[in-house]
């Protein structure tokens, strides 16, 4: 199913034995945009502390009571790696939080998922690569960059020739967690609502630290699509679409 992102952020996480937090933010790679980590506040039970589960260890993303369940108990949680809020994501702390849960690297293989094209059950830990094998694994992680989804909402979006409008929203599937399409608030109405919705695979490039993202095409042709004046009928109409 499709799912917009803001949707996410309003859900709770479900540990094995009750209520872990929130859905506070989203990771995603700026390789192949799929969401790799789903951030949750535990401010309540722990306090200073920035979780991170990967979409392996989800269950069930229940749209009816708006909760996502996952395998692990909140002790099993607790005794994961600890990563401060203040602290960056470093590839130490993926490497550190996959032997700590067993989840697959997903900068290996050629597939979504690394070997797989879906976001599997975990695996036992595996055995230490052989040194020519690790490096290869160092330098496929490196191609690999994890944004905030909380941050590049409101990015900007240009075509060839000018700017369309601004992030306002994404869909993502919830059976691969990729991040299919971007919701783009249109730059010349913004006294009103409308939107166009562009798949990933039409971004070409994007300036990270100028906070722009560009499309392929011209304005004219990037505009030339529906437009949409709520985001209440954008996922019923992306759905429809796409059935063969």
């Amino acid at each position: 199913m499709l799912f917009f992102t803001s949707e996410l952020k309003t859900y709770n996480i479900h540990a094995a034995d009750g209520v872990m937090g929130k859905v506070k933010d989203l990771y995603f790679d700026d390789e192949k945009w799929a969401i790799r980590y789903a951030i949750v506040d535990t401010r309540k039970w722990l306090p200073g502390r920035r979780v991170l589960l990967s979409p392996s260890s989800f269950i069930t993303l229940n749209e009816n009571d708006k909760h996502l369940e996952v395998e692990y108990d909140k002790e099993k949680v607790r005794n994961s790696p600890s990563i401060s809020e203040e602290s960056a994501v470093s590839k130490d702390v993926e490497d550190s939080l996959i032997g700590y849960y067993g989840w697959s690297r997903y900068w290996t293989g050629n597939m979504l998922w690394g070997s797989n094209d879906r976001p599997l059950a975990q695996f036992p830990p595996a055995e230490e690569p052989q040194p020519e094998v690790f490096d290869q694994q160092l330098e496929a992680q490196s191609q690999y960059n994890l944004r905030s989804e909380d941050e590049t909402i409101e990015f900007k979006v240009h075509a060839d020739d000018g700017k369309i409008g601004t992030v306002a929203d994404m869909v993502f599937d919830s059976e691969y967690w990729k991040l299919r399409y971007l919701v783009v608030q249109d730059s010349e109405t913004y006294t009103k609502e409308q939107y166009f919705v562009y798949h990933t695979d039409q971004i070409e490039s994007v300036d990270w630290f100028e906070r722009d993202i560009y499309i392929k095409g011209t304005l004219a042709e990037t505009k030339n699509v529906t437009k949409y004046n709520s985001k209440d009928m954008i996922l019923t109409s992306i759905s429809q679409s796409n059935r063969p």
